[in-house]
């Protein structure tokens, strides 16, 4: 990952165009679509993003989407799209499971492709587009924004240097309260053949990413119990249908090495909204970290003096801190926007460099086998290696 610091655009020179295709556009849309319009107004980058041609089903949403997201084009024909040789990367914004069939058809018409998260459906799945990203040789990335809040790339570097010594243990929760009611109305979100999973693969997923991220561990076991709360839910037609996912989702980890790790995410909290918080515990210290209050970081170390010693909290949007010095003067706030900001800025940076970029298809297959591995243990009631 690329968490150096890059002087704020400041050239009029020319680019040369990266004109993308997006397919998908609601949630992820609106985020990945603003991405692709701020990117170069804040960094110097190797390619003038140009958002080219926004992909769907409904040809009326679709012109609506492309109104007001600013895209050139619009098209229903995605096969067209990844025909044409004015497309240069593939975005992946939609549903679960289009994930794999949408991105080995870009790479099989050799584009770049970035990808919402999970991955995939499955490890099989993931296998299949990490191979065929090799044999592509296209450069890939898959969406977990969450690394690129100054505060987590901060963390993430005063471990690497060992500011908390080795590693030990890991708290995580992701706390959402949106399915609490049984009122709440059925969604593609509840159905295990669109989505693998509920609250799992959804939060979870960030979790593992963020981990692994932050720490460099690799998880090696895990044990998990998980509970659906509402079987039946009436859609929007006012059908009940089967809810096959979970509400809740929580599991133990083991790291190699001898960390160990805990992990906890819900749909059904009452009062969180969005409370992803992670925790790291060293020898000489601990981070903590809260996508609520994502410009903070609490830090608490040992070798400050004893009588001060506490946590302390690191407001992380100086020009020192990663990704700050593009955005305003110290001190003022960056929001959830600005992180798919800097993943695509580092994406298009990556693209003209050796760097490998962070995560790839081959983070987003390690995220996957956790996540199935953690699934399995809920069925068999045992601890489940992991194996990618």
């Amino acid at each position: 990952m690329v968490t150096s610091l890059p002087k704020p655009t400041t050239t009029g020179a020319r680019r040369r165009p990266l004109r993308v295709a997006m397919v998908g556009h609601a949630f992820m849309g609106r985020a990945h679509s603003n991405a692709l319009r701020q990117a170069n107004r804040f960094f110097d980058l190797p390619y003038e993003v140009v958002a080219q041609v926004v992909v769907g089903r409904d040809a009326a949403r679709v012109e609506a989407a492309r109104k007001k997201f600013g895209f050139e084009e619009g098209s229903t024909d995605l096969a067209a799209v990844l025909a044409r040789d004015d497309i240069d990367l593939v975005d992946v914004a939609t549903p679960n499971d289009t994930h794999a069939s949408i991105a080995l058809a870009a790479l099989k018409a050799n584009k770049h492709v970035m990808c919402e998260k999970p991955l995939a459906l499955s490890v099989v799945e993931a296998r299949k587009m990490v191979a065929a990203a090799a044999k592509a040789k296209r450069h890939v990335g898959v969406w977990h924004n969450y690394r690129r809040c100054p505060a987590a790339s901060l963390a993430q570097r005063m471990i690497a240097r060992g500011d908390l010594g080795a590693v030990r243990q890991v708290r995580a929760v992701y706390l959402q309260d949106w399915l609490s009611s049984a009122e709440t109305p059925w969604s593609w979100r509840n159905d295990k053949a669109v989505c693998g999973s509920g609250a799992h693969g959804d939060l979870n997923a960030h979790l593992i990413d963020m981990t692994r991220f932050l720490t460099g561990l690799e998880f090696e076991a895990v044990c998990g119990v998980e509970q659906t709360y509402t079987k039946k839910r009436k859609d929007g037609d006012g059908k009940p249908r089967l809810v096959d996912v979970d509400d809740a989702f929580a599991f133990l980890a083991r790291f190699a090495g001898g960390a160990i790790g805990t992990f906890e995410s819900t749909r059904v909290a009452p009062g969180r909204k969005n409370h992803n918080r992670i925790e790291v515990s060293g020898e000489k210290g601990s981070i903590a970290w809260n996508l609520e209050r994502m410009n903070e970081l609490e830090v608490f170390r040992f070798d400050e003096p004893r009588d001060g010693q506490g946590f302390r909290t690191v407001m992380c949007m100086d020009g020192v801190h990663p990704y700050a010095a593009n955005w305003w003067p110290d001190g003022h706030i960056l929001g959830y926007e600005h992180t798919f900001v800097h993943t695509l800025a580092d994406f298009v940076r990556s693209l003209d460099s050796a760097l490998r970029f962070r995560p790839d298809f081959e983070d987003g297959l390690a995220v996957q086998a956790v996540l199935e591995a953690a699934q399995k243990s809920t069925a068999s009631g045992r601890w489940q290696t992991v194996k990618n």
